[in-house]
């Protein structure tokens, strides 16, 4: 029996072991919660995140950009965009530590600091010529980056980091990584030092029995291969004490303490025995989490958002409609919150993606909705 068949089976048995089970829901239909207000359209620029500040200046940015910018300022007034940091730092040369090659996702801290991750390599794509992932700290006051931290040593050209989040807190950084066999890296704020965890684990990595549906058929990579897509979405609790995520193409979500992520000393048994399973619920692009601890995400099958609650009896997921906007969301991917409101970037990746996508449905927007309370 081939290795990676073994895998499978091994994976499943786990899953089963853990009681994990996909959902199936109905597709809703009609509008439902607060309106989606439109902040800027985009139609060449290929947007997937999106970074707010305290004060609401608004960052996006085009990772699978093929030429021009990829890392943009937005002006909420007057919608110009405008390079960030500058001009320089989006000029495809040879300084690959001071230029944009692949900025996935961005993250604003507590601080009021901009964080940008440039992963080297997007998901499903090759690793740009000469590009190293890393992580860039800019002071929003100057527009002055502050430290770059890359990741020699830490992951692999086949590994692809996603998502960020940062704590102020313990001083550190979280990142999913998508690629190879799925994991998180944790990043030593003071240091510079990271390692990677949880590879291969069974919270990390997708679940080989489910996957992302395009038209009935599951996605394709251009070479026609199921995608599969491993840790993805990430969120911070408000406290510091939990790192919150989930691979793409399953339904399935899971929490780690940040004390485990940050505790050197842990063998990868013992870090895995950390981990919480928070049962089964919509399959999220994305996750975010607001202060009062409901997490966020793009339910990418049925085109809208859902919020999550975390049942303290239970500490297991249930889900709730937040937005459906029938024909004007269609992959709500990146988000931020910021002086009320949830940001949204929709990027509409079933429909430049994948190989069985679907037609272009309407222009990649940044949206806004108001959120509770």
């Amino acid at each position: 029996m081939k290795i990676a068949k073994l895998a499978s089976i091994a994976l499943l048995c786990a899953a089963v072991a853990a009681g994990i089970s996909p959902v199936v829901s109905a597709q809703p239909q009609g509008d439902y919660g607060p309106p989606l207000e439109t902040v800027k359209t985009f139609d060449t620029f290929k947007l997937v995140g999106i970074g707010v500040s305290h004060e609401g200046r608004i960052f996006a940015s085009a990772p699978a950009a093929e030429s021009g910018d990829r890392l943009v300022e937005v002006n909420a007034q007057t919608g110009t965009v405008t390079p960030y940091p500058d001009q320089a730092w989006n000029t495809s040369g040879t300084d690959t530590e001071h230029e944009w090659a692949i900025p996935q996702a961005m993250w604003v801290d507590k601080a009021d600091h901009l964080w940008v991750l440039d992963s080297g390599r997007a998901v499903l794509t090759a690793a740009s010529p000469g590009a190293k992932p890393k992580l860039v700290e800019f002071d929003l006051s100057s527009n002055k980056a502050i430290r770059s931290y890359g990741f020699d040593g830490t992951v692999a050209p086949s590994d692809s980091l996603n998502d960020v989040r940062i704590d102020l807190v313990h001083g550190y950084a979280y990142l999913s990584n998508v690629g190879n066999r799925g994991s998180l890296v944790a990043l030593n704020l003071k240091t510079g030092r990271s390692r990677q965890v949880l590879v291969g684990d069974r919270s990390t990595f997708a679940d080989p029995q489910q996957h992302l549906m395009i038209g009935g058929q599951p996605a394709q990579t251009n070479d026609g291969k199921q995608v599969a897509i491993h840790a993805d979405g990430i969120a911070l609790s408000p406290d510091a004490k939990w790192i919150y995520y989930r691979p793409l193409t399953d339904h399935n979500y899971w929490r780690v303490p940040t004390s485990a992520l940050i505790d050197v000393r842990l063998t990868p048994v013992q870090m895995s025995r950390k981990v919480q399973y928070l049962g089964s619920a919509e399959l999220t692009g994305g996750l975010i989490m607001d202060q009062h601890g409901t997490l966020y995400g793009g339910d990418l099958e049925h085109s809208t958002i859902v919020a999550l609650d975390i049942d303290p009896a239970t500490h297991k997921v249930k889900s709730r409609l937040f937005v459906r906007a029938p024909g004007r969301l269609s992959w709500a991917d990146g988000f931020a919150i910021s002086q009320g409101y949830l940001y949204i970037a929709d990027s509409h990746l079933w429909e430049v993606t994948f190989k069985n996508h679907l037609p272009r449905s309407g222009p990649l927007t940044i949206f806004r909705a108001k959120l509770p309370g």
